[in-house]
């Protein structure tokens, strides 16, 4: 089998990285939407708030489809034509949830969006993967992950005072066009291919790759500690400390600062590699949740231990991605397919577990659980890792580009 190779960057490295960094923000953005604006868009459309967030469902189950069907074929056709696509039809969900008459069009269009967001997500990783510098491969993905900042803390929160200020179909729009300038930027990207670009993948193919099974165990592993307890952090702020909702969305907001500033500690990645670092940080994601279960009753302390957990879990999914993405360059996109699948199968799990704890013993049980998860994938992968690849063992596309 011939190496795989890229063609050189059409642009430099760092506008590439902005352009995939972005595309993350507007997907996550768009996710994590309709909760902050789900009173304003149910007052427009005549209709309630449960209701509304039927779209947020709609949103989801789009893009699991997605991942699972549409992502392998990045592998066929290129992960960066894959993107433009993918953006092109983010352009018309987004501009079509603008426009949306009732309830229903709002659902249809938030589909539209998940069936990009799902084909979207997995090129990006992939993306981030090739264009990475031999030894810098952390970096450049940890540099990408940072969208999902972006997301949280500037795309939900100025997407809340656009809505305020100018109505919540303005934000819709706005971030159309925001998709549509990244699709007008992306054409460097667009021509990004490999050796493996023609053959044909599927999850089928991919769920045949050695390491696959262990690694989307490892991705249920994380994303099932994550949201167990991310999604009962408002309840425990509100109705355990009876705090206000302003106060409940500040430890989201530190989570996700904490996430942006992990980006400085990503080469320690490269330099340690991956069977040496992925231990270490998953008994670290599982001792930050021990002790904010042990300052769970103290509001100050928990948002400080936010922050914490927001960089942990950083470099956590930084090495998760890194992991997946080296099984088999040549199925990238099928893999990374798959692990959106797991990841929003997480989500769809995630509240069932966490409301079985959560009445018996709050935000406590939660945070026990997902550290008991963190920690059984620290052995997983000290005992799958033992003999594995070192960290990027992916060739360059442009060795001496600089970020």
């Amino acid at each position: 089998m011939p190496p795989l190779s890229s063609p050189p960057l059409q642009q430099p490295l760092w506008a590439s990285i902005l352009i995939l960094m972005s595309a993350i923000g507007i997907v996550g953005s768009n996710s994590l939407l309709l909760s902050p604006l789900v009173l304003a868009v149910g007052n427009d459309l005549g209709t309630d708030p449960a209701r509304v967030m039927q779209a947020a469902s709609a949103y989801g189950l789009g893009v699991a489809a997605a991942a699972l069907t549409l992502a392998p074929m990045g592998d066929r056709i290129g992960a960066g034509r894959l993107l433009r696509i993918a953006l092109l039809v983010l352009v018309l969900g987004l501009g079509t949830s603008a426009a949306a008459p009732g309830l229903w069009g709002l659902i249809a269009a938030q589909v539209f969006c998940g069936l990009a967001g799902g084909a979207a997500l997995p090129s990006i990783y992939t993306l981030a993967a090739m264009i990475a510098p031999k030894g810098r491969e952390a970096r450049v993905v940890g540099l990408v992950l940072t969208g999902w900042t972006l997301s949280m803390v500037l795309g939900v929160s100025l997407s809340a005072w656009l809505a305020d200020l100018a109505g919540w179909r303005v934000v819709y729009l706005a971030l159309a066009l925001l998709a549509a300038v990244l699709w007008l930027s992306s054409a460097g990207l667009g021509k990004i291919t490999s050796n493996s670009a023609g053959q044909a993948s599927s999850p089928l193919t991919a769920l045949r790759v050695p390491g696959i099974r262990r690694g989307l165990l490892a991705s249920c592993l994380l994303m099932l500690s994550f949201y167990t307890t991310y999604f009962f952090t408002g309840a425990h702020v509100t109705l355990t400390l009876e705090l206000s909702t302003a106060q409940a969305g500040l430890l989201p907001l530190f989570y996700g600062i904490g996430f942006g500033l992990a980006v400085i500690f990503d080469p320690l990645l490269d330099r340690l590699g991956l069977p040496r670092a992925t231990p270490p940080v998953f008994v670290l994601i599982a001792l930050t949740y021990l002790v904010m279960l042990s300052v769970a009753g103290t509001y100050t302390l928990l948002l400080v231990f936010a922050l914490v957990w927001g960089i942990f879990q950083h470099l956590g999914l930084n090495l998760l991605v890194a992991r997946l993405t080296s099984l088999d360059p040549e199925q990238r996109g099928a893999i990374m397919g798959l692990y959106s699948t797991i990841t929003y199968l997480c989500v769809f799990t995630a509240p069932f577990a966490g409301a079985l704890l959560f009445p018996l013993w709050g935000l406590k049980g939660c945070l026990a659980l997902s550290a008991l998860l963190c920690l059984f994938e620290a052995v997983e992968a000290a005992i799958s890792l033992r003999k594995g690849p070192e960290l990027g063992p992916i060739d360059p596309v442009s060795p001496d580009a600089p970020v």
